[in-house]
Order: structure tokens, then C-alpha cells, then sequence
């Protein structure tokens, strides 16, 4: 009893701490800006929070030359293949959207670092999520995910997965603390 109180505050602090960490940290565009530079003049952050989005137009994934793409708190279903022409992306936060499936295969093509999908209503993850080789957080915390690919143990650099709030089986969290040792797995 006493373990599943401790996993609960630390569920309860490392997701306040992201919050505010997020909240503190993201710069808005309005949906006609091109982009919000950050400190570094060589990195481009596109941010499309808040902003009602139903689709994501070329507007956005033509962009090929950013390196960070909010498309938080939107009413998204799904994204479009092309957003993997983004090939210089190493932040992708979907999360608080309504995206349904899976991601789009074309992920792979991306350098990322960073994604977060939680909060959506996502059934898979796409087994491509193994390729992206520089991946060290992956939220997909509260969707519908109750199958893991074999691929995700590929993710060798991953140093936090939080997959609280999801039907999987603690049988399936301790295989892929096994496959993962070097992982934070938050469930």
C-alpha cells in the first residue's frame, strides 16, 4: 500500500513539475506568425496552442526548417503525413487534442528529443517510434493505449516514459522496465 501511495506523489510531482515547467517555458504565435524565435537566433519553435486548430496545413508543415512544433490544446483528429517533411523537429507536443489511432509512420523521419501525445485518445503506438534513436521523453499519458510495439525497446537514449492513465497490464510495464533499464517508466 504504502509503494502505490509513493508511485502516486511521484506521478502527482513529476506531472505538476512538467505543467509548470511547460507553462513557464512556451512562447504563443498567433496562427498567421511564421514563428516565436527562442533564445538561440538559430532555433525556430512554432507554437499553435490554443489556437482551435481542426487541421494541420501546409502553413505549418512547410515550415521544414523548425526545430520545435506546439500543437497543444487544439481540437486535432489527426495529423497529415507531410508533417514528417519536418525533418529538423526535435519537439513535438500534441497533447490535449482528440487525436484517435495511431501516429502517422512518417515520425520516424524526424530527430526528435522530445514528444508528447498525452491526453488524446490514441489507441497504438506506431511501431516507427523505435527508429527515433534520439528520443529521451515520450509522454503518452492518459489515452487508450493497451498494446506497446516490440520497437520501443529500441529506444536506448529514452530516459522518461509516462504511460500513466492507459489500460495496460502490469505485466506489460514490468517487460519493458526489463527492456528499458536505463528508462523512468511512469505508470
Amino acid at each position: 500500500m504504502n509503494k502505490k501511495i509513493l508511485i502516486i506523489i511521484l506521478i502527482l510531482v513529476f506531472g505538476l513539475g512538467g505543467w509548470l515547467i511547460y507553462n513557464n517555458t512556451k512562447k504563443i504565435s498567433p496562427p498567421n506568425s511564421t514563428s516565436t524565435p527562442m533564445n538561440n537566433s538559430n532555433t525556430k519553435t512554432l507554437d499553435y496552442s490554443h489556437q482551435g486548430l481542426t487541421t494541420v496545413g501546409p502553413n505549418i508543415y512547410n515550415q521544414t526548417d523548425a526545430v520545435e512544433l506546439i500543437l497543444s490544446y487544439n481540437s486535432l483528429t489527426t495529423l497529415p503525413s507531410q508533417l514528417g517533411n519536418m525533418n529538423k523537429l526535435e519537439v513535438l507536443k500534441i497533447d490535449h487534442n482528440q487525436l484517435q489511432g495511431s501516429l502517422i509512420a512518417e515520425i520516424r523521419k524526424m530527430p526528435l528529443q522530445t514528444l508528447d501525445v498525452s491526453y488524446n485518445d490514441m489507441t497504438g503506438i506506431p511501431a516507427e517510434i523505435g527508429q527515433l534513436s534520439q528520443l529521451q521523453t515520450l509522454n503518452y499519458s492518459y489515452n487508450k493505449i493497451n498494446t506497446l510495439p516490440n520497437e520501443i525497446a529500441n529506444l536506448k537514449q529514452l530516459k522518461s516514459l509516462n504511460l500513466t492513465g492507459n489500460p495496460l497490464s502490469v505485466n506489460q510495464i514490468s517487460l519493458l522496465k526489463t527492456e528499458l533499464p536505463n528508462t523512468t517508466i511512469i505508470f
